[in-house]
């Protein structure tokens, strides 16, 4: 290795200049481990984030501590930025005040499907738009409540946006929204109203991906029936925002500062979102697969008041007999996550796309966990996977 990468891999984190040096930089390594979630890696999440520059240029120019803060609330959160999954975004912000590039996080809805079903109490989840020529729109309140839809074509004028969940005592609850009522939350939210005062409406991810802006929407308005992870709070709160990344990136211990009101700038390159969404493919979005919820995915202000100092020993604890191993059951949750993001796989391609993504963390597993993803790789790719 050339001495330049290694004086930049040992340099003070205040003294990292660029988002280049960061990628190499120990110490922010460092700081990813203090907060990530047991299945995040933080060399993994270094290296989704050189690819993610790669389609959205822009994020090279973001500030190197901004950018860090991003990923390490990402990384708390569970949730892997800037991939074929949609889980979540990080998209650079022309911050007009400060004179520099920061950056958003956009949680995506597909990410906040996951993080609901976290709480464990949740079997599965889903979100869907009516269209006026769906062949079935069976919608009703009162004492015969009741919600029934059969997509059609999809090419008519947009009339609800709609959410459902199932809980595992067999109960559930869902959201339907009239498509003037989630017109009108778009037009209330800062984002839209940003984009509206620099006209740049077109590159706003309500226009380029309504429906999954929609589906969100009705995510959220669900969310308030729902005994919710407190990674799904933690997501809402910072979802959007203009959140001090940069604080957050030099002092993990202290809770994020997100402030969803005034924003004075732009989003300077949506493609980050658009990118990304394009490369999943669209997605019937049937009901998600109930996953085992990973309690080691905990918030990262969570994370880093737990840490302990990187220079002390962690003492051993005795395994008190009959005891769950937690390795173990991290492992299945890890496991359970992976065949579940193999559920929505539509074709060989995607089958192919989320075991490169979880390449490395396969890697770790036993024998017998990586035959229950293999086979659950197999099944997706033959047209679906075995219960």
């Amino acid at each position: 290795m050339s001495t330049a990468i290694e004086k930049v891999k040992t340099k003070p984190l205040t003294q990292v200049t660029n988002v280049k040096e960061l990628l190499w930089n120990d110490a922010a390594k460092a700081q990813l481990q203090q907060v990530a979630a047991a299945h995040m890696k933080p060399e993994r999440m270094m290296r989704l984030m050189a690819n993610a520059m790669r389609t959205t240029p822009k994020l090279a120019e973001c500030d190197p501590m901004s950018l860090l803060g991003g990923l390490m609330t990402c990384a708390g959160l569970g949730l892997e930025p800037n991939t074929i999954m949609g889980h979540a975004y990080l998209i650079p912000f022309k911050n007009n005040r400060k004179k520099i590039t920061e950056v958003q996080l956009v949680v995506g809805y597909k990410g906040l499907i996951d993080l609901a079903r976290r709480s464990g109490h949740i079997s599965s989840i889903s979100a869907n738009i009516h269209y006026s020529d769906d062949e079935v729109w069976e919608y009703e309140e009162g004492t015969e409540a009741r919600l029934r839809h059969v997509p059609g074509a999809q090419e008519g004028d947009k009339l609800h946006a709609y959410a459902i969940a199932k809980f595992r005592d067999g109960g559930h609850a869902y959201v339907v929204l009239p498509w003037a009522k989630v017109t009108k939350i778009r037009n209330g939210s800062q984002g839209w109203q940003t984009a509206v005062k620099y006209g740049t409406t077109e590159r706003n991810p309500w226009s380029t991906h309504e429906d999954e802006m929609a589906k969100k929407t009705a995510i959220r308005a669900l969310s308030k029936y729902l005994p919710l992870s407190v990674e799904f709070r933690d997501a809402v709160t910072v979802d959007g925002g203009q959140a001090d990344f940069a604080s957050f990136a030099m002092n993990p211990s202290e809770a994020l500062d997100a402030v969803p009101g005034d924003q004075d700038g732009e989003m300077i390159e949506a493609e980050a979102v658009q990118t990304a969404e394009d490369e999943s493919g669209s997605q019937s979005d049937h009901e998600q697969t109930e996953q085992t919820p990973n309690e080691d995915a905990k918030p990262a202000k969570t994370r880093a008041a737990e840490a302990k100092p990187a220079k002390s020993e962690a003492i051993p604890q005795k395994k008190e007999e009959g005891a769950p191993d937690p390795a173990d059951e991290a492992a299945a949750g890890l496991v359970a996550r992976i065949v579940g993001d193999l559920v929505d796989c539509e074709d060989a391609d995607a089958v192919d796309a989320v075991m490169a993504l979880w390449e490395d963390q396969i890697a770790t597993l036993s024998n017998a966990a990586k035959a229950q993803v293999n086979k659950a790789a197999n099944s997706a790719t033959n047209g679906g996977v075995n219960s």
